[in-house]
């Protein structure tokens, strides 16, 4: 027993330093102020990024020239009867072969496309398409059956909100663009 006692006695007089329950208050200060000046600029700078930089890069592109406008494209799902919209990405639904149902938010991605006008060009996946019309419709006058319908060319429709905010990122109409492939 008594040479554990010599043991712990040899430590807490010369290594005493190693305990930082030891140490001078203001060397604790001192340590966690640079610890936190080094750690939190590190933390910010990772916590700002965008979470799905890498995946970005593997989708489809749509360019609209016209607008100075490039941006990814995700494939978004129907549940509920619901999209789920994208925050600063286009999302694109494929109902049938030949319609290409592209939806983004006009606060971020599509804050431009009311700038569009008819026989403008957009690239979609490398692909040409002529702008053949262009309406803004009430809300609740949209028949998203009637939108989303077979076409009988390769027809891409691009919808954003337009009108008066609504809350939850919501307007009362939507801008409705669509375009056919040109050959």
């Amino acid at each position: 027993m008594e040479g554990a006692k010599k043991v712990q006695s040899f430590f807490a007089t010369r290594y005493h330093y190693l305990n930082p329950f030891c140490w001078p208050k203001r060397l604790v200060k001192v340590l966690t102020a640079a610890f936190f000046m080094i750690m939190l600029p590190i933390y910010v700078f990772i916590g700002l990024q965008p979470a799905s930089l890498a995946d970005a890069a593997s989708y489809p592109v749509l360019e609209i020239p016209a607008i100075n406008l490039k941006t990814p494209v995700t494939s978004v799902e129907l549940v509920d009867r619901q999209l789920a919209v994208p925050a600063t990405i286009a999302g694109i639904y494929r109902p049938f072969e030949n319609k290409l149902f592209i939806i983004g938010h006009s606060s971020t991605v599509f804050h431009s496309l009311d700038q569009l006008q008819t026989e403008e060009t957009l690239i979609y996946d490398g692909e040409s398409y002529r702008i053949t019309n262009r309406t803004t419709v009430e809300k609740s006058a949209i028949s998203m059956n009637q939108l989303l319908a077979d076409a009988p060319e390769k027809t891409v429709i691009i919808m954003t909100c337009a009108g008066d905010p609504l809350p939850n990122q919501d307007a009362t109409h939507r801008l409705i663009i669509t375009a056919t492939l040109t050959e």
